[in-house]
């Protein structure tokens, strides 16, 4: 019994340290959480212009678009007779601008689109969608409205990294979706990266939820779903197995972590069980 005690007292010190030392690293890490990037409307510059009119309105519920937090209006005097006006639309998160970005119609991409006398380009940036306005017979350069977009802090460009996780074998370009309100035919209570599958004359779609998902969130929106049997597959209480249409089946489950990953397409049980197993793992493993 003395024998155990002085172990005890012995590991004693070393436990608290260890104690400590987590602590310690705990507050370090939450000191070095830098703060977000605000943007201050009135300092920023196209091609060291300043704008002469800025409008901010927040929460602006008259425009209509789900998840709108802000939306800000900025004229630069660019020369005689000539004006560019910019309107910053920004989202309470990036998911949110990317989805209505490619899903509300009003965006074309790089190409300029001709609305009356004017040409309007748009640029979407993380959280954000800029929308420049100018005379159709001005020439406004791309790189000039994308270095503008770069220099508002907080910049980052591209598709986020979310969509990483997904397989990259037999991707169909051009189909890759967000979906933040029906999601396969249902109510979605989250929001889900989508991405389209193609080989040979099989298709299929994979799809994975933004970030973690509460399991009651998960149970309410697969209890929605057309339950089916996973005939020729083998049948796991943790996975949803459901139809998605006539001939077309699919499986869901919540990944250990909170993540949400759904396989559906033109596949018998077998051939989607195999591909929403690669799903699965690459979703389960990614850091985001």
């Amino acid at each position: 019994m003395l024998n155990l005690n002085c172990m005890f007292q012995s590991r004693l010190p070393l436990l608290v340290c260890r104690s400590m030392a987590l602590f310690l690293c705990g507050l370090l890490c939450a000191c070095n959480e830098k703060p977000e990037p605000q943007m201050n409307p009135r300092e920023l510059l196209y091609k060291n212009v300043f704008p002469m009119q800025v409008l901010v309105k927040e929460n602006p519920s008259d425009e209509n678009i789900a998840a709108l937090v802000k939306r800000v209006d900025l004229r630069y005097p660019m020369m005689l007779g000539d004006t560019l006006d910019v309107c910053i639309l920004e989202f309470k998160g990036d998911v949110y601008a990317l989805d209505y970005y490619m899903n509300s119609g009003r965006f074309q991409g790089i190409v300029p689109i001709l609305r009356g006398s004017y040409l309007e380009q748009s640029i979407r940036s993380d959280k954000r969608i800029f929308i420049f306005r100018h005379d159709s017979f001005r020439r406004y350069e791309r790189s000039d409205l994308e270095n503008y977009v770069r220099s508002v802090p907080g910049y980052h460009g591209g598709f986020p990294q979310e969509f990483l996780s997904l397989p990259f074998e037999h991707r169909e370009a051009g189909r890759t979706s967000i979906q933040t309100k029906d999601f396969l035919g249902v109510q979605s209570y989250f929001p889900v990266l989508v991405q389209s599958y193609r080989d040979a004359d099989t298709h299929w779609n994979v799809a994975r939820s933004w970030e973690q998902v509460e399991d009651s969130v998960y149970n309410l929106w697969a209890a929605q779903l057309r339950r089916a049997e996973p005939r020729g597959a083998f049948k796991n209480v943790e996975n949803v197995y459901f139809k998605a249409g006539e001939g077309v089946n699919g499986m869901a489950t919540r990944l250990p972590g909170g993540r949400v990953a759904v396989v559906w397409g033109y596949l018998d049980w077998f051939d989607l069980e195999r591909k929403f197993f690669v799903a699965s793992d690459r979703i389960y493993e990614a850091r985001y």
